[in-house]
């Protein structure tokens, strides 16, 4: 059983949250993640600042309330006020900050001494303070900011103690504030990052999808030319590296297509030959098992049931030699090509392959495909079916197979002279899919091949476990026009 580990969790955690992002999202990310761990740092700063000016803060308010408040006792015992001591401080001490008052009579507990002017002030101070600020900020020492002042002619003493509420709660409307202004700040920085980011790597973008579509095989793809100067060299090497591969396919495709017309010529000639020479001997060969099983049962039972053994024998191996030539006349060259539409030889195709893999489901989605040459396109669609078909049995291990077939109108030539349809072939199934990296074996190249050659694209989505799947579009020749035109125009008139 694997072991956890912490370590590994947090790579691929990692490695989840950086590397699957795109470049403009990593700095995004970056950027973003650097003026959080700034702003902690600021903030930490700034509550250490706070805290260390507000302990400074109270000493000094602390120095002059006990200056003050010695001085005004003994003006009020020199005027022989003391009786109205409670009074009169409680008057002056509304001008005092961070201290609080408190006078203690002989044997009774201290009483704070409360100007009224600050009653109100003090509530709505502890009111907008969170507690766990007060307690940040709170300074070395806390309330414990004592000193004691000795009324004269009597034993009662006055209790300075440091308040440092007012202050904290100044500390919090300046912090709060500057936060405010930090995070909006930093939503606007990494907003205007994320789009000058996009607006700098858009051309990265088109770069990437044009080189895609060059691989799908789309000659017409070209880039435009951006003001970033460097970025603008990259798009003028793309096209002009473009146009070279758009050359050289132009020369493969020929040469392919003279490959390809040999090709099929030998398998014509190859089937042609199990036709008509397989065929017969097949015939014959069975004709004469009958004959032989015939005069065998006019022979005695016990040796016409030797010879009827035989013959039956004969009789089932030739069967099978039936199906086999059958098999590989439909391989080599469909005879049904170029006689019947491709929505039918397709259709013959799967159910083919049912036939042959009960165990395997396949779905098939075929329209009405009349823009068809039933001496190249049809035969190279085909060929793409019967490739991805076997593909996806043989080396995907597929379950479940979904076979669609369409005319779609080309964007790029509809208003040209080139062809304004495509033909649309797509194979999508369930299987074990293409491992990352992997190159492309020799069906697959063929199929690619064959497609180009036509001036078509092939696309070879999906990695596993998730399936593979495989688009095609061929454009439809000029003939091929030329005969749907013909088609929808007999159906107008019937």
């Amino acid at each position: 059983m694997p072991t956890f580990s912490p370590a590994a969790f947090v790579g691929r955690l990692s490695d989840k949250m950086w590397l699957g992002r795109s470049i403009r999202n990593q700095v995004v990310l970056a950027i973003s993640t650097l003026l959080v761990i700034a702003s902690i740092v600021a903030g930490t700063v700034a509550v250490f600042n706070g805290r260390k000016a507000v302990d400074i803060e109270i000493d000094a308010s602390m120095d002059f309330a006990e200056g003050y408040l010695r001085e005004l006792v003994q003006r009020i015992a020199a005027e022989n006020r003391l009786a109205d001591l409670d009074y009169l401080v409680s008057r002056e001490v509304q001008h005092l900050r961070h201290a609080r008052v408190y006078v203690q009579d002989p044997g009774a507990a201290p009483r704070l001494l409360k100007p009224e002017r600050t009653l109100e002030d003090e509530d709505l101070t502890l009111d907008e303070t969170p507690d766990w600020f007060e307690d940040l900020m709170m300074p070395k020492g806390g309330n414990d900011h004592s000193r004691l002042i000795v009324i004269p002619k009597g034993e009662r003493t006055l209790i300075l103690k440091g308040d440092p509420d007012d202050e904290i709660a100044e500390k919090w409307r300046e912090l709060s504030a500057l936060a405010i202004v930090a995070i909006v700040s930093i939503s606007l920085l990494v907003a205007t990052f994320y789009f000058i980011l996009g607006w700098i790597l858009d051309p990265l973008v088109a770069l990437a999808r044009g080189l895609v579509a060059l691989e799908a095989g789309e000659r017409l793809q070209r880039l435009d030319v951006p003001r970033v100067k460097e970025v603008a060299d990259i798009a003028r090497k793309f096209n002009s590296l473009a146009a070279s591969l758009d050359q050289a396919r132009a020369e493969n495709g020929e040469l392919y297509r003279q490959i390809q017309s040999v090709q099929e010529e030998e398998r014509r000639e190859i089937a042609r030959e199990l036709h008509d020479e397989a065929g017969p001997c097949l015939f014959g060969i069975t004709a004469n098992a009958e004959s032989v099983a015939r005069l065998a049962s006019r022979l005695s039972k016990e040796d016409g049931s030797q010879i009827a053994k035989r013959t039956d024998e004969i009789l089932s191996i030739t069967d099978r030699l039936k199906v086999m030539n059958r098999a590989l006349l439909k391989r080599l060259h469909p005879i049904s090509i170029g006689k019947v539409s491709l929505p039918a030889l397709i259709e013959d195709l799967i159910r083919d392959f049912e036939r042959r893999h009960p165990e395997v489901s396949i779905v098939s989605s075929v329209g009405d495909v009349a823009a068809a040459d039933g001496n190249r396109t049809d035969l190279i669609v085909y060929r793409a079916t019967q490739e991805a078909l076997t593909n996806a049995i043989r080396h995907g291990q597929a379950s479940s197979i979904v076979v669609e077939l369409r005319e779609e109108p080309d964007p790029i030539n509809a208003a040209g002279k080139k062809s304004p349809i495509l033909i649309s072939l797509r194979v999508s199934d369930d299987g074990s899919g293409l491992k990352p990296g992997t190159e492309a074996g020799f069906g697959l190249s063929a199929m690619r091949e064959r497609v180009l050659s036509a001036g078509g694209s092939l696309v070879v989505e999906g990695h596993e476990p998730h399936g593979t799947t495989l688009s095609i579009k061929i454009p439809a020749s000029s003939g091929d026009l030329k005969r749907r035109a013909a088609g929808e125009a007999n159906r107008a008139s019937a």
